[in-house]
């Protein structure tokens, strides 16, 4: 818009009340200087009419230049969604399950998890060992006969031959609630069409022992689940889980190890998992928060723990599930 158009369309220069003031004024300004004018330089009369009217244009030019600095002032940048929580009060569209929460913008897959350039690894090497963690976490987290099947069968083939046993009888115990290496969903529940997303990073560095590479895996995944219920959700926190993992994978490889040894192994974990069915999660399942019973609200800005939702902070060390 011109200057001229802001000018005459600016309210308070169309109000007749403020035009007669700003007349006014101008006007007894103009006496005052012709006045001085008179006593001083009585020569130079039409001077002080320049002024009145430059005052004019100066009342004028300010407001106007008000006007265009307010309409071109940039507008906020967006407001991230919160890190910190998952509302449980808010409208739930089961075609988008996961608006108005930390994995609205999160990628499904392998694309949701980012690797970090290192100096002290060859960047093939590291390309190479990236792939296999990611196929491991893919089969653990996201394969279907793993992830709703109870088939740990994929996973377990991700991983060196002599790491399997180990692993496959923590898998298989259910007793000590929801462990690291797998997701199982509980039966009879089910994940919307939406699928799992991930958010999280790889990191490689050198490992403890020659032949021994290892990457740093940090990472959460959200499942959505289905509602069958008519009308019941109130906010995403009942059908939206979240997994939070921190592993650290070793690639073993050369003379030093035994050919059923060279591979991928897991060497230490750290897990918490949050709006959950806690039953199920007691017996090593996920289900969706919904399964709990009823609650009241939410006390105003509660907020759980950053590392629920964001790798950068450590895993927490409580699960929201009481017992």
């Amino acid at each position: 818009m011109e200057e001229e158009d802001l000018l005459d369309s600016h309210p308070d220069l169309v109000d007749p009340e403020w035009r007669r003031r700003a007349e006014a004024g101008a006007r007894a300004g103009a006496r005052k200087d012709r006045r001085q004018v008179r006593t001083r330089v009585p020569l130079r009369r039409p001077r002080g009419r320049w002024w009145g009217a430059t005052l004019v244009l100066l009342v004028l030019g300010v407001t106007a230049a008000a006007i265009v600095l307010v309409g071109s002032r940039p507008e906020a940048e967006p407001v991230a969604p919160n890190p910190t929580a998952v509302p449980v009060l808010a409208p739930v569209d089961l075609a988008r399950p996961y608006d108005r929460t930390p994995a609205e913008n999160w990628a499904k897959g392998f694309d949701g998890i980012a690797t970090t350039a290192t100096a002290t690894v060859d960047p093939e090497v590291a390309t190479e060992a990236y792939a296999q963690v990611r196929r491991a976490i893919f089969a653990a987290r996201l394969e279907p006969t793993v992830v709703t099947g109870h088939d740990p069968a994929a996973f377990l083939a991700q991983l060196a031959p002599d790491a399997r046993p180990w692993i496959a009888s923590k898998v298989a115990d259910h007793d000590k609630g929801l462990l690291p290496y797998v997701t199982e969903i509980a039966d009879g529940y089910r994940l919307l069409d939406a699928g799992p997303r991930i958010f999280g990073t790889l990191t490689a560095h050198p490992g403890a022992k020659p032949g021994e590479l290892a990457v740093d895996a940090k990472y959460v995944v959200a499942y959505a689940f289905d509602d069958p219920r008519p009308g019941g959700l109130t906010g995403p926190a009942q059908i939206v889980s979240f997994v939070r993992v921190d592993e650290n994978y070793v690639l073993r490889s050369g003379t030093s190890f035994s050919e059923t040894s060279q591979g991928l192994w897991i060497d230490g974990e750290h897990s918490a998992f949050s709006s959950v069915g806690c039953a199920a999660a007691k017996t090593g399942f996920l289900a969706p928060g919904y399964a709990n019973p009823p609650v009241g609200p939410t006390p105003a800005g509660e907020r759980d723990a950053p590392g629920y939702y964001d790798p950068r902070y450590p895993v927490p060390t409580l699960d929201g599930c009481p017992g």
